[in-house]
């Protein structure tokens, strides 16, 4: 049985801000407007005996749970009291870890103060700098979101914040960035890359230089913050650089939606009890994630019959045959679902970020080479990584090492488009 630990709880379905980049609201997918705008207590306590069964049956004693929206925040502190109460009275067999995901403006000490009461991991996520910040993270006024959310960065410092999630942005200069992050006291920062496919690629690409062999903004980026950020005796965790080191040293342990080998567990339960694979692949299209499994009416397993939720669970496997033979495949899996998606061949492609990572990931593993004794270096056989050398070893002819099975699959979700 597949194995599902991870919950993302859509417990609001509206926001107070309106985020230009947002998957869930500003992508083209209106489907949210057809749903409960709050999850209720009872969709609460029929999860709960879902995941009684479900982990019982699966072997799963250890379960986060995220709130998530939407702005969770929305919603009373009772709401999420009764929450917590409810799935550890109901499955008092499973080890739950909880966390929130907010965007920060309604953060106060008194909210601080209930989540580290109810050991809640808190995230907030942020945009960098207040000008860029205000660009695009904004209240439905028009007003900028930044003197909020840096008021509650700061207050989270020492009252339980456990970090920062913020989406690339190629456009704010890396030492600018990093600047704003130590100066804000972040001791935890993850970063993802926006959202967008070969379709509709984000704004940080110049789409008269994409199809260049040289050009990768986002690695040169990324690699400017890495070289300020190993500098730094002080520096903030970053995962993404600390995770992608742990896989170029052989953690094999290690992995996420975007990068590594490992399965993607991870479900959303939607405000009408939906259960439904990630949300953030709407971005691809209009109702991708829709399904009619539901908590009331049915079990969290009937997931495992969605064709999409079949092909994001195995992602980093189901990848295109370029993926497949390229030297950087066991490091980034292929990268994120939704970034492969095009209209013209569904997800049998490669990230749009591709290049950027193979540059990434090649900068990466030579400079652990060159922090290494020349000794050590000849003792595990391993040498540099060439960008240039890659690049064209993905021009010759494949190796067909793609299984029968895995293309008859990717084949068919051409479809599903």
């Amino acid at each position: 049985m597949k194995k599902i630990s991870s919950f993302v709880l859509k417990i609001a379905s509206r926001c107070n801000l309106n985020c230009s980049y947002c998957y869930m609201y500003n992508l083209g997918d209106k489907t949210y407007m057809n749903q409960p705008k709050f999850m209720s207590i009872d969709t609460i306590s029929a999860l709960a005996d879902r995941l009684r069964s479900y982990c019982s049956a699966a072997d799963i004693r250890f379960v986060q749970i995220v709130f998530h929206g939407g702005e969770p925040l929305l919603l009373s502190k009772e709401f999420f009291r009764e929450s917590i109460e409810i799935f550890t009275s109901t499955c008092p067999d499973i080890e739950f870890s909880y966390t929130i995901q907010t965007n920060g403006v309604q953060l106060d000490s008194d909210w601080y103060h209930f989540f580290n009461e109810y050991q809640v991991k808190i995230g907030i996520s942020f945009d960098g700098p207040r000008q860029q910040h205000d660009r695009y993270r904004v209240f439905h006024n028009g007003k900028g979101s930044y003197e909020e959310v840096a008021k509650a960065v700061r207050l989270g410092k020492d009252n339980g914040l456990t970090g920062i999630l913020m989406v690339l942005n190629v456009d704010i200069p890396p030492a600018e960035f990093y600047e704003e992050i130590k100066q804000l006291g972040v001791r935890n920062l993850n970063l993802l890359f926006p959202d967008g496919h070969h379709s509709k690629l984000p704004g940080g690409f110049d789409l008269k230089r994409v199809s260049e062999e040289e050009y990768t903004p986002y690695a040169d980026w990324l690699i400017a913050l890495f070289v300020l950020w190993k500098k730094d005796k002080s520096r903030p965790a970053i995962r993404l650089f600390e995770n992608l080191i742990a896989l170029l040293m052989g953690n094999e342990h290690i992995g996420n939606q975007a990068i590594g080998k490992k399965t993607n567990g991870v479900a959303v339960i939607e405000t009408n009890g939906g259960i439904e694979v990630v949300d953030s692949l709407r971005a691809c299209y209009e109702g991708i994630t829709r399904n009619n499994i539901n908590v009331h009416t049915g079990k969290i397993e009937d997931l495992f019959g969605d064709d999409v939720f079949e092909l994001f669970y195995n992602s980093h496997e189901m990848v295109c045959e370029q993926c497949l033979n390229c030297p950087v495949y066991d490091i980034c899996g292929g990268g994120f679902l939704g970034n492969r998606f095009s209209e013209a061949n569904g997800f049998d492609n490669p990230t749009i970020y591709c290049k950027d990572i193979i540059r990434l990931v090649s900068f990466l593993q030579n400079d652990i080479l060159e922090s290494l004794p020349h000794e050590t270096v000849e003792q595990i056989g391993v040498e540099k990584m060439s960008y240039e050398e890659v690049m064209e070893e993905l021009k010759r002819p494949a190796l067909n090492r793609i299984d029968k099975h895995v293309q008859q699959k990717l084949t068919s979700f051409k479809q599903l488009s």
